[in-house]
C-alpha cells in the first residue's frame, strides 16, 4: 500500500512574495497533487470488503463478552468447551437414537433404558457345559 507524499512544495511557494511568478498555483501542481492522492487512495483496500491476510491482531474481549467485535482465538479458547474431553455442567441433552442402533453416537439415558432387557426372577443354578468335536451342550441342574 502506498502512503501519500506531497508532490509539490507549497509552504516554498507560500514563502515567496506576492510579485515572484514562482508562487503562482498552476494547473499542473494542482494535477501532480490530486493524482499523487488518489494514487494512494486507490491503493488502500476499502475497509469493507478488506480481506486480511498474515496473522492480523485484535485485543482480546472480556471473558462473556456478547458483541459483534471480533473474537480472538483467545477468547474461543477461554470461553467454550475443548472438542477433546469436554466437562459438561447442568443436564446436557442429547437426541434418543433409534433403538438398537450401534454406532459411537452418545447414548442418552432414555435409550440405555429402551435396550435394557428386563430383569428375571428365574434362577438357573448350576451350569454345565460340555463340548465334543463341533457339539457344545449346555445343562442347567
Amino acid at each position: 500500500m502506498a502512503d501519500y507524499n506531497v508532490q509539490v512544495s507549497w509552504s516554498g511557494k507560500d514563502a515567496l512574495s506576492d510579485s515572484d511568478a514562482g508562487k503562482v498555483i498552476s494547473g499542473d501542481d494542482f494535477h501532480t497533487e490530486f493524482t499523487a492522492v488518489k494514487t494512494a487512495m486507490d491503493s488502500k483496500a476499502d475497509v469493507a470488503s478488506e480481506t486480511l491476510t498474515g496473522t492480523p491482531l485484535a485485543p482480546t474481549a472480556a471473558a462473556s463478552t456478547n458483541t459483534t467485535q471480533i473474537a480472538t482465538t483467545a477468547f474461543v479458547d477461554a470461553s467454550f468447551a475443548k472438542k477433546a474431553s469436554p466437562t459438561f455442567t447442568g443436564t446436557p441433552a442429547a437426541p434418543t437414537a433409534a433403538t438398537a442402533t450401534d454406532t459411537t453416537q452418545i447414548a442418552t439415558t432414555a435409550f440405555v433404558q429402551a435396550n435394557t432387557p428386563a430383569a428375571s426372577s428365574s434362577t438357573l443354578g448350576l451350569v454345565k457345559a460340555s463340548i465334543s468335536g463341533t457339539t457344545l451342550t449346555i445343562a442347567t441342574s
